[in-house]
């Protein structure tokens, strides 16, 4: 029968860390930051081993190396976590905490209360310091379970202190480790739940991050970042689906971009097309949607936006354009196609209408706008332009 005594714990602890540890290296080993913290879960077990065979070991190895390797372990946490929310963690604070590790527990061989005070408070130091890195990461996407972590890795940081203090007030209550009360029981008891909760919160967030990613790839044109054709077109089906009329589509051409790629190459043109796509995110901002069609063909939906704001967005994307071609040290220009409606089309009839005013604007000398009218429409088909 299960025994609730700290040696049967520290075992099932053990157990349920390289458990863990070995579950994410099969699951998500490519990932940063999963090695290490699956390292992390190792170290923990191995010392774990070492406060089990405490009574028959040197006091130099059942204490301070059993407390060293506590504290590599965390450091190893620590720098996993700065692998998976992208944060450089300064070296000091993984080293530091075992040099106060093995300095304190040197210091205090007979004195169990004591290395309990100091190796509680080094621990919620190694903790707080986790926890900042964790919250002091610019990573999109996770937000909830990035949140959850950090609740969870600093309400430990606190129940250290707690204990820190307990220890203080009765340092009688630790000193035996492995008998079998209710307060040794539910220390290891909080261990084997620090373990679990914060593996299963690293791993489900490392699992939204890549379906997050996936998404991206599918619906993500790879040079630019803007929608890709399919993933624009959905959301502009959307927006007219749902009649948020008026609504407005720009059709948007880089000027001469053939003669760019044949006189700088590919890798400029890239460049071009990389620096546009920014500008028209910026000028276009919450305003609509932005994608790229293909090659150098651009797109915009603008929903509830009458024809005089589609035209004055069209006006600022031209400027744009034009002053920030310094920045690339070129000259850079764009046309643009304009349709407005406020009934029911389907997008590729406004795709379409927005078309053919971009086949007008570089039919009038590019590095201009022209709104599509049914008039220019029949006659541009039949090879006419008004007077």
């Amino acid at each position: 029968m299960f025994k609730l005594d700290a040696p049967t714990l520290l075992i099932t602890l053990t157990a349920i860390q390289w458990l863990l540890a070995g579950f994410l290296l099969v699951q998500n080993r490519k990932e940063p930051g999963i090695n290490g913290w699956a390292l992390s879960l190792f170290i923990h077990g191995f010392s774990n081993l070492f406060l089990f065979a405490r009574p028959h070991l040197h006091p130099y190895l059942g204490i301070v190396f059993y407390n060293a390797c506590v504290m590599v372990a965390f450091s190893f946490s620590h720098w996993a976590l700065g692998q998976i929310f992208a944060r450089d963690v300064p070296r000091w604070q993984l080293v530091l905490p075992v040099i106060l590790s093995v300095v304190s527990m040197s210091s205090y061989l007979d004195d169990i209360g004591s290395r309990v005070v100091y190796a509680s408070l080094i621990v919620s130091l190694q903790l707080g310091l986790m926890t900042q890195t964790i919250a002091s990461s610019t990573n999109t996407g996770g937000q909830r379970l990035k949140h959850w972590l950090i609740m969870v890795m600093g309400g430990f940081s606190v129940a250290y202190v707690g204990r820190a203090t307990f220890a203080h007030l009765y340092p009688d209550l630790f000193t035996q480790l492995l008998g079998t009360s209710l307060l040794q029981a539910g220390l290891i008891l909080s261990g084997i739940a620090y373990s679990v909760i914060n593996t299963l919160i690293i791993f489900l967030y490392k699992l939204e991050r890549v379906h997050e990613k996936l998404h991206r790839e599918a619906t993500r044109d790879s040079l630019t970042g803007l929608f890709n054709r399919r993933a624009f077109l959905a959301r502009a089906k959307r927006r007219v689906d749902t009649a948020a009329f008026p609504i407005s589509v720009l059709m948007i051409d880089l000027d001469d971009f053939k003669a760019i790629n044949d006189s700088f190459g590919h890798s400029v043109g890239d460049k071009v097309l990389i620096h546009c796509a920014s500008v028209f995110e910026q000028v276009i901002d919450d305003q609509g949607v932005v994608g790229r069609l293909g090659g150098e063909e651009f797109a915009v939906v603008l929903p509830y936006c009458d024809s005089a704001n589609a035209q004055q967005l069209s006006a600022e994307l031209l400027n744009a354009i034009q002053n920030s071609g310094s920045t690339l040290e070129m000259s850079l220009s764009a046309s643009i196609g304009v349709t407005t409606t406020t009934e029911m089309l389907d997008i590729d009839c406004l795709l379409a209408q927005a078309d053919d005013a971009l086949y007008c604007a570089k039919h009038e000398g590019k590095n201009t706008f022209k709104e599509y009218t049914p008039t220019r429409h029949s006659l541009s088909k039949a090879g006419y332009e008004p007077a």
